[in-house]
């Protein structure tokens, strides 16, 4: 979608080396000032930021660390003073992790602790692992050969020792995929 400059509502919009500056008639302008230094001079927005995540979990779609969420979000923004706060329901298809086994079959047998992925689908899978290291594009293309039918299984190193920029989890599954893997194990890097 394209915008004009008289398309901002009012804004005049002038263009130098480069930059982009665009002037708004805005009556709340010193408000928003004062709002965006306290966004960057307050401990708030941490400390929000670390019970969403450290104190209420994970917050899959559906689950009741969901529902803890969206009313610790409700309540703050009316402890923030919005006048009007509504949780309003949204029907959506969900995914709920289920029970997960891994085992080792050969040489011996072993079984592993393990959870699944977001989002994977349920299958019972045999097949032979290759270890692809950390997973990073040049490990992929070392290993491509001996991916199709197997699984391909990485560490959860999100920067690589061969590359240069930061991987995810979902990028090496991609490439897992593209291989023609028939599985995907991503192994935590941590000890224990």
């Amino acid at each position: 979608m394209a915008y004009r400059a008289d398309d901002l509502g009012g804004a005049q919009t002038s263009f130098s080396k480069g930059v982009v500056e665009t002037m708004v008639d805005n009556p709340y302008l010193e408000v928003d000032r004062r709002m965006a230094g306290d966004i960057y001079t307050s401990a708030e927005t941490m400390a929000n930021l670390v019970s969403l995540c450290d104190e209420l979990g994970g917050r899959f779609a559906g689950s009741n660390e969901e529902i803890r969420a969206a009313n610790f979000i409700a309540d703050k923004l009316a402890e923030y003073g919005l006048p009007v706060v509504v949780k309003e329901p949204v029907a959506y298809t969900g995914w709920r992790r289920g029970e997960s086994v891994l085992e080792v079959v050969s040489p011996i047998q072993y079984p592993l602790r393990c959870l699944t992925l977001p989002h994977s689908p349920p299958a019972q899978v045999e097949a032979e692992v290759v270890d692809v290291g950390d997973g990073s594009p040049q490990e992929f293309a070392a290993k491509a050969a001996e991916l199709a039918g197997r699984f391909a299984m990485t560490t959860s190193v999100t920067y690589p020792r061969e590359s240069k920029r930061w991987i995810h989890r979902n990028e090496k599954y991609g490439r897992a995929l593209l291989a023609g893997a028939a599985g995907f194990l991503f192994v935590n890097h941590y000890p224990g």
